[in-house]
């Protein structure tokens, strides 16, 4: 059975984002522009030890699990902006269950580099 969220779980906002190609006006170069899809709350999940390790040996130690009220439009970002960070978008899991109260869990890492602050 699915874990319940209670309402006051959700005390995070969080933006997704899709990136669109923009031409440059001072170069006349393509840059890509990040474009918000959409912003909802969140609330961020937990990992015990155990799950923690098994994500070091995957190499995602380094994400964040968050939780919204299911939205299809989820499937089309490829970048969240949390806690006024950047992150990309790494897997998601979309809940099509038709439930009162479904939830899609998103897994987030931290952007770096260039363009880690839009």
């Amino acid at each position: 059975m699915p874990k319940k969220l209670l309402h006051s779980s959700f005390n995070q906002r969080i933006e997704f984002m899709t990136v669109k190609p923009v031409i440059n006006d001072l170069t006349g170069d393509t840059v890509e522009k990040p474009i918000t899809l959409f912003s909802c709350w969140c609330a961020p999940q937990r990992r015990t030890m155990s799950q923690q390790f098994q994500l070091t040996g995957l190499g995602l130690e380094d994400t964040l699990t968050v939780a919204i009220r299911h939205n299809s439009n989820v499937s089309k970002a490829i970048l969240a902006k949390y806690k006024n960070d950047i992150y990309e978008v790494v897997s998601f899991s979309p809940d099509e269950t038709n439930n009162y109260m479904a939830y899609d869990y998103i897994v987030i890492r931290k952007r770096k580099g260039a363009g880690k602050h839009v």
